[in-house]
């Protein structure tokens, strides 16, 4: 079981930096980027019923457009540019998190 935190998110950039973990971190933003998108699929299917959830779907889309664009450029080996899209995803993830809530999202 993964969980999709900021910890686990710098710990999953801090492995670009070893050339021979780069097939882990595509398979760890692959699962992050699994969970988002089920996610989404959930507060899409409980709009019609349960009111709006556009700002919880909206951030997850953005979530998801951040992971995509962190494993295309995994994909076509431009690490400084996935570094960058994990930093910035991390910051995503401290922005959303209360101080209040445990530290997971």
């Amino acid at each position: 079981m993964m969980i999709v935190n900021k910890d686990s998110v710098t710990a999953t950039r801090h492995k670009l930096d070893d050339p021979g973990k780069t097939q882990q971190v595509i398979a760890e933003v692959k699962k992050i980027l699994e969970i988002k998108e089920a996610l989404l699929w959930r507060a899409e299917g409980m709009a019609p019923c349960c009111g709006t959830l556009c700002g919880i779907s909206a951030h997850l889309a953005y979530e998801i457009e951040i992971l995509q664009n962190t494993l295309a450029a995994l994909e076509r080996g431009d690490k400084v540019q996935a570094a960058d899209q994990l930093e910035k995803y991390i910051h995503v993830l401290e922005a959303s998190c209360e101080p209040s809530q445990p530290n997971y999202c």
